[in-house]
C-alpha cells in the first residue's frame, strides 16, 4: 500500500503538470492519464506484494524496514533474507521524482500566472502541496534509516505521516477542490451548485425574450 500510494502521488503530479503543459489536449489526455495511473498504481502495488520481501514492522523503530531486528544473533544471511531493494529503489525514486515535478510545476505556474494570482491555480497548488507533503515527509524519514537512527519523535513523526497520508487525500480533494466539493454535495446532500441554477436561469431568460 505504501508503494501504490507513492506510485498514485507521483501520477498525480505527473498528470497535473501533463495537463497545463498540453492544455489544448486535455479532454483528449486526462481521461486516458487516469485510467493509465491507476492501472499502473494497481500493478505496482501487486508486483511489490508478490515479487518482493515482506516488509515487517519493527517496534522498537515505530516502522516498517527490511529487517525487523528480530534474530537472537545479527547475521549478514538475515539481513540479506529480508532486505528488500525495489522498496528502497522505490523510496529514492519517489522522493527524486517529487522534487523535479515540483519544481517543474512551480515553474510552470510562475510561467502561466505572468505575476498575476490566480485563486484557481493556487488552490490547485496548495491542493498538491498538502497531498504530497505526508508522503515526502515519510520517504525522506525510510531513507535515513539507512544510515542514521535518527530521534523517536522523529520516527514518531514519520509514522503519523505515514498514517495521514492515506486519508487525507480524499479529505482535501472534498474540502478544497470546487469541483469535486460540488458533485460531492450534488451526490451525497442533493445540493445544486448556485452557478448551475444562475446559469439556467439566465438560459431560461434568453429563451423568453426569443
Amino acid at each position: 500500500m505504501w508503494c501504490m500510494a507513492c506510485a498514485t502521488t507521483v501520477s498525480l503530479f505527473a498528470n497535473r503538470i501533463m495537463s497545463i503543459a498540453f492544455h489544448e489536449y486535455a479532454d483528449v489526455i486526462e481521461k486516458k492519464l487516469a485510467y493509465f495511473s491507476i492501472c499502473f498504481s494497481i500493478f505496482y502495488g501487486l508486483y511489490m506484494f508478490f515479487f518482493t520481501p515482506s516488509i515487517c514492522y519493527n517496534s522498537v523503530w515505530i516502522s516498517w524496514i527490511p529487517d525487523p531486528l528480530s534474530e537472537m544473533v545479527p547475521s549478514e544471511a538475515a539481513t540479506q533474507m529480508y532486505k528488500n531493494k525495489p522498496q528502497a529503489w522505490n523510496n529514492w525514486i519517489f522522493v527524486t521524482c517529487m522534487f523535479l515535478l515540483f519544481s517543474i510545476y512551480c515553474a510552470m505556474i510562475k510561467k502561466i500566472a505572468r505575476g498575476q494570482k490566480s485563486k484557481a491555480s493556487m488552490a490547485i497548488f496548495f491542493q498538491c502541496i498538502i497531498i504530497c507533503f505526508f508522503n515526502t515527509v515519510s520517504a525522506l524519514i525510510y531513507n535515513a534509516l539507512s544510515f542514521i537512527t535518527p530521534s523517536f519523535w522523529i520516527l514518531l513523526s514519520g509514522q503519523l505521516c505515514w498514517s495521514i497520508n492515506h486519508g487525507c487525500p480524499a479529505l482535501i480533494y472534498v474540502t478544497m477542490n470546487e469541483t469535486i466539493k460540488r458533485e460531492f454535495k450534488k451526490l451525497v446532500f442533493g445540493i445544486k451548485s448556485k452557478k448551475i441554477s444562475n446559469t439556467s436561469s439566465i438560459n431560461t431568460a434568453s429563451m423568453s425574450r426569443i
